[in-house]
């Protein structure tokens, strides 16, 4: 899945009902999230992201996330949330489950 724009409240609908029916709907063991094209996130997109992964965590799938800016990694560690959502750097490093360290 592949996200884009600004990520924020006034999209948390759209993301919520996007998120839950594609981590009920996959068949691969891991629902992986794009975030390389999205310009802005808040912490709503954070708390979603993680209510899909407990989602995917009980169907007995995971959710993993690609991304590179540094404002996701910074937003992420301000929610303590950088070891329960580890950056991958492209798809490819998610599937096969290569961590890379995040840019600050």
């Amino acid at each position: 899945m592949r996200l884009h724009g600004e990520l924020d409240i006034a999209r948390m609908l759209e993301l919520t009902t996007l998120l839950r029916g594609t981590c009920q709907q996959t068949r691969t063991a891991w629902l992986i999230v794009d975030l390389r094209p999205v310009t802005f996130l808040d912490s709503t997109t954070i708390r979603e992201l993680r209510t899909a992964q407990e989602r995917c965590e009980q169907s007995g799938k995971g959710l993993r996330l690609v991304y590179d800016q540094p404002f996701i990694s910074r937003l992420l560690a301000l929610h303590g949330a950088t070891a329960q959502f580890p950056r991958h750097a492209s798809t490819n490093d998610a599937w096969a489950g290569r961590e890379t360290p995040p840019k600050n």
